[in-house]
């Protein structure tokens, strides 16, 4: 490999393989490669270098989506991603467009390029909750929840969807850190429960097989009924957020894994679909009109999904997360359940149990930029020019109108409203601190009442009945208007 990432043009070479292995583990890159001599140009941070491994791998073939064709057919703008040829975004939209779009209708994306492990076995809650810090035994048939495989170290090895599908559990990873993941497990299996996979008590099993759909945005919901088809029996409106089934979609023939999740702080779903059946799919969500003259669904691409996961102040794997920064650090202590925090049995727990007791010297924040945007490892400094912290993530957000980013600020500096400075091109500018999220989040909540119970409440408490929750259960405005006229006539 051959890395030019320095204006200083100052080399040097990295025979260790030591050295290159952790490139390897932490960046992706096919083992295959690792014993190659590694000349990379002398930069001020591993981080860097790192960096430099992600963008340059030309002795590495990008591979293909289920959906590249699809990508190529809108006028995708294709780049190498993860390992991956994907598109940052399309001849008739481009990024605030297609941002915007979603934020008000529907966008599909191409998240194929996401690992998928699934966990069986009676010792697969043992085996899991040994590495992420969810309360996995508590989880519910049909529910997931957001969580992080730790290393012993107290840092994140990846960050991810852990759903109980009943007999199994499903995990989505991200797509640059899957080979990473998937050895990881493999090792903790060796180790800790190899008795385990030999007495059938516990089988991990790596999806190849499958393409995966993210639809997003208000209108999501809408498309995949009209998809789905008049008197399908999945009922969407007492699917909540993070809820997940096995559905078979007729249209297609094919049985799908649908979560109502996604990366953009709108309602969506991502659905795990055959690769023979996923450009059927992805055409459907594209073709289905509701009813309208126009399809309500356009592509987008990764361009617009890192600024809707910036806007709502989500977490990207290698910014705001990586094996050195703790999960208490980057304010995940919501992650822990109150059984995980109590008893631990994850890896790394001392660093946590001591860093919820005591607290830590840096914390991940949200500021807003007063100039140009600064961008990741941008260095923040107080008011006095002293070190305060390091952007993790920054960029132009299409519905403030503004730049804004996120960061690791010492503490107490990391608190909403301090003013600091981000040194962009040599020059201090200023910036705030702010609250997270920049933009409210839209998730679907299912409906948690009966019909009758709403009722109630409009006849005996109507102030607290909203638009939101008339339109949940379908009640119409004759109704409405009938329980307050019986209303008026009591009193």
């Amino acid at each position: 490999f051959f890395f030019f990432f320095s204006s200083r043009r100052r080399h040097t070479r990295c025979r260790e393989v030591s050295w290159a292995r952790r490139c390897v583990q932490e960046t992706g890159i096919n083992a295959e490669y690792m014993g190659i001599s590694i000349m990379i140009t002398k930069v001020m941070s591993r981080q860097g270098a790192l960096n430099a491994c992600r963008f340059f791998s030309a002795e590495q073939k990008p591979l293909k989506t289920p959906l590249y064709d699809l990508h190529v057919k809108y006028g995708g703008q294709i780049v190498p991603f993860a390992g991956y040829l994907l598109s940052v975004q399309y001849k008739n939209g481009g990024i605030l467009k297609e941002h915007h779009y979603t934020r008000n209708a529907c966008s599909l994306f191409d998240v194929s390029h996401m690992g998928n492990i699934r966990i069986y076995g009676e010792k697969r809650y043992d085996f899991l909750e040994r590495m992420a810090v969810a309360d996995v035994r508590e989880l519910k048939k049909g529910t997931a929840i957001l969580s992080v495989l730790m290393n012993k170290d107290g840092g994140v090895v990846d960050d991810t969807i852990i759903t109980n599908m009943g007999d199994y559990i499903s995990m989505i990873v991200n797509g640059a850190c899957k080979n990473k993941d998937w050895a990881y497990f493999l090792k903790v299996q060796e180790e800790e429960f190899a008795r385990s996979a030999v007495n059938g008590q516990l089988k991990l099993e790596y999806v190849k097989s499958n393409g995966l759909i993210a639809i997003q945005g208000p209108r999501a919901a809408e498309v995949l009924e009209h998809v789905l088809g008049i008197g399908d029996s999945l009922n969407l409106k007492k699917m909540g957020f993070l809820n997940a089934t096995n559905h078979v979609i007729k249209a297609i023939d094919a049985e799908c894994m649908i979560s109502r999740c996604g990366y953009t702080g709108e309602d969506g779903f991502e659905i795990a679909v055959p690769e023979n059946k996923a450009v059927a799919l992805a055409e459907l969500f594209l073709n289905e009109k509701c009813g309208g003259k126009e399809a309500v669904t356009r592509m987008a691409g990764l361009g617009c999904r890192d600024t809707l996961r910036l806007e709502c102040g989500m977490c990207l794997y290698g910014h705001e997360l990586n094996e050195t920064i703790s999960p208490i650090e980057a304010q995940l202590s919501w992650l822990f359940g109150k059984r995980r925090k109590a008893e631990g049995g994850f890896f790394g727990y001392e660093k946590i149990k001591h860093q919820l007791a005591n607290g830590t010297s840096m914390k991940r924040c949200g500021f807003i930029t007063q100039g140009m945007a600064a961008r990741e490892q941008t260095e923040i400094i107080d008011l006095n020019g002293e070190p305060a912290g390091k952007v993790s993530s920054g960029s132009y957000s299409p519905c403030l109108k503004k730049p804004i980013g996120m960061a690791y600020v010492k503490v107490p500096l990391n608190k909403i409203g301090t003013k600091l400075q981000a040194v962009v091109k040599g020059k201090p500018q200023p910036i705030v601190i702010s609250k997270l999220p920049f933009v409210k989040t839209n998730y679907y909540r299912a409906q948690a009442q009966s019909s009758f119970t709403l009722h109630q409440r409009i006849l005996y408490n109507p102030n607290t009945v909203s638009y939101t929750h008339l339109r949940a259960h379908e009640t119409s405005l004759h109704l409405v208007c009938r329980l307050l006229l019986e209303k008026k006539k009591k009193k």
